[in-house]
């Protein structure tokens, strides 16, 4: 009697330590199942695709336009122009805004043909691509590369190099001298260089699939932001009105 229930208590034992074993190897499997579709902080969670998909992009994450013809590249060299300045105002200005808008110069039309706004509202480059994200296999995605403005103070680009050297401590670059040279600039260069190439005719915005070149509706505004002096485009484009600034 001893030994069958000897016997029966370590077939007990054999048995529970074999289910105890199966629910842990069922819980590794769940979790393990479960983490593998939590996607990462860095790397969300997105569709498939094999190498060679993601060479081709198929989808509309970027956006390709070989058939529409970019301006002629001009073949003159930009200079930049004197500034004679106005202090009349709060906001220390050029005493001639108006002509630093120059939608008919070359290099203007020919670096807003090379852009589009997107519907989201962002200008972006039409033949130039960036990683949008990686997915969970290391797939790349791309998108179309937004245009920027690389941010310099006046006093840097056009001073000795040290704040207030520049003289007034204020400078207008005009459009075609800030695109062939870097696009470096403050908020000034920014919005004169913008709102030209949006009056140009040359940039581009969405029309039934398609881009299609039209002149954007924009205007150069000098103003305040807070207590904060700044400088940004209002345009209007897919029915809507945007602003834009560095």
């Amino acid at each position: 009697m001893k030994k069958k229930k000897e016997r029966g208590n370590k077939l007990g034992k054999i048995t529970i330590c074999t289910l105890l074993i199966i629910i842990f190897i069922e819980i590794i499997v769940v979790v393990n199942q479960s983490y593998s579709t939590v996607s990462q902080p860095d790397v969300p969670v997105m569709p498939k695709a094999t190498p060679a998909q993601v060479e081709q992009t198929p989808t509309s994450t970027f956006v390709q336009t070989p058939a529409e013809t970019p301006y002629p590249k001009p073949t003159y060299i930009p200079t930049l122009r004197p500034y004679d300045i106005d202090k009349s105002h709060d906001i220390w200005h050029a005493k001639d805004p108006s002509s630093y808008i120059t939608p008919n110069n070359e290099w203007v039309r020919y670096y807003a043909s090379q852009l589009f706004i997107d519907k989201d509202g962002w200008i972006k480059y039409k033949n130039e691509k960036v990683v949008w994200y990686r997915d969970l296999n290391g797939n790349l995605y791309y998108t179309n590369k937004s245009f920027l403005n690389n941010y310099v103070y006046d006093w840097e680009q056009f001073g000795t190099g040290s704040q207030g050297s520049l003289a007034n401590d204020d400078y207008w670059a005009n459009a075609d001298y800030y695109l062939t040279y870097g696009m470096k600039g403050d908020c000034d260069e920014w919005i004169i260089a913008v709102t030209s190439m949006m009056l140009s005719g040359e940039m581009s915005v969405w029309q039934d699939d398609k881009l299609v070149k039209q002149v954007i509706p924009a205007n150069a505004v000098l103003g305040y932001i807070g207590n904060v002096r700044d400088g940004w485009v209002e345009y209007q484009v897919y029915n809507k009105d945007w602003i834009t600034s560095t």
